[in-house]
Parts: C-alpha cells; sequence; structure tokens
C-alpha cells in the first residue's frame, strides 16, 4: 500500500470528531460537519483511487463533489426554518 491509501485511513479517523458534532451539536453546527465530511470524503475517494493506480477512478470523485455541493445547499434550505 502506499502513502495515498494510509492518507486516506488518516483522514477517515480525522471524521470521528465531525461526527460526534454532528450528532451531539446545535443545528449550525451540524451544517459544518456536515459539509465538513462531505469535503474530506471526496478527498479520501480521490486518495484512494491515486493509492491503488487507478486513474478511471477519479471521475467518482468528481462527481461526489458536485453531488454533494446540491445536498448541502438542500439540507441547509430544509433547515433554515430552525437555525
Amino acid at each position: 500500500m502506499t502513502s495515498f491509501v494510509f492518507a486516506a485511513v488518516a483522514m477517515l479517523i480525522a471524521l470521528v470528531p465531525a461526527g460526534i458534532t454532528i450528532a451531539r451539536g446545535t443545528l449550525a453546527d451540524a451544517v459544518i460537519g456536515f459539509e465538513f465530511i462531505t469535503s474530506v470524503a471526496v478527498m479520501v475517494f480521490a486518495l484512494l483511487a491515486e493509492g491503488f493506480k487507478r486513474p478511471s477512478l477519479f471521475e467518482f470523485p468528481v462527481l461526489v463533489a458536485l453531488l454533494l455541493f446540491g445536498t448541502g445547499l438542500v439540507f441547509v434550505r430544509a433547515l433554515e426554518r430552525w437555525l
């Protein structure tokens, strides 16, 4: 395994505090945690594609990045009356 895979695992471990913030924080904290987790997930997918030497898998992180931007906006729109 390459250093890219180890970096991806380290980034996944770094998501634990964000998950706790989403579960126990306020709604504003949950929105920030959600956006953080989605951006880190895209980076993890890109790191894994490079780590396993699969250039064709780089399409997935790009597609996920576009879709997750929209889901963040929907999440905020649904919660705007409580924020």
